[in-house]
């Protein structure tokens, strides 16, 4: 064999590979430009999160869990809205606990109903368990009022905690008769 024919090979192997090298080169190029130009950040996705609260022991309880920008779908015009009313503990009045209420309902009862009923293997359709926290929700003002009527000198946050309890006690009546969606 030809010694120049094997170094000529060579050379015209090392050649094609550095125009491949240079293609790839510019395409990478173009990748990192595309991305520098792009204005808005990668948008961050977060899966479903469950929560276990049996398992927490929670002896004081303080400040406010503000998932979203407007919760309840309230119309708020500045961010600061969301935390002008937040800093107390606890309802001062019956107003206060009745929007207490309202939230817990649509912030604990729900997490507490999925463990129940997993605790228990209760069926329950999701449509079903929002039924119930809305008719749960209407009956609110009257419970207020019904325990504000069986002690008027009773502090607004003695009502709340009446009331919490005594939802948690009607729904865990009504997942002991119910025998779930797929009966």
């Amino acid at each position: 064999m030809n010694q120049y024919y094997s170094w000529q090979a060579w050379i015209q192997q090392m050649m094609q590979q550095m125009e491949q090298q240079q293609k790839m080169i510019e395409q990478l190029q173009k990748k990192i430009e595309q991305l520098q130009t792009i204005e808005s950040p990668p948008k961050t996705v977060i899966e479903k999160i469950e929560y276990h609260f049996d398992q927490l022991k929670i002896e004081t309880l303080e400040g406010t869990l503000q998932i979203g920008l407007t919760p309840n779908g309230s119309d708020l015009s500045d961010i600061g809205d969301l935390y002008s009313n937040h800093n107390k503990q606890l309802p001062q009045t019956d107003d206060q606990a009745l929007h207490f209420l309202q939230e817990y309902m649509v912030s604990d009862i729900p997490a507490w109903m999925n463990q129940y009923c997993r605790d228990h293997d209760i069926q329950i359709s999701e449509d079903h368990k929002e039924r119930m926290i809305a008719d749960v929700r209407k009956q609110l003002p009257q419970r207020l009022e019904y325990y504000r009527n069986q002690d008027p000198e009773a502090p607004p946050e003695t009502l709340f905690h009446q009331i919490q309890t005594e939802i948690q006690h009607s729904i865990t009546q009504y997942f002991e008769t119910y025998r779930g969606d797929d009966d």
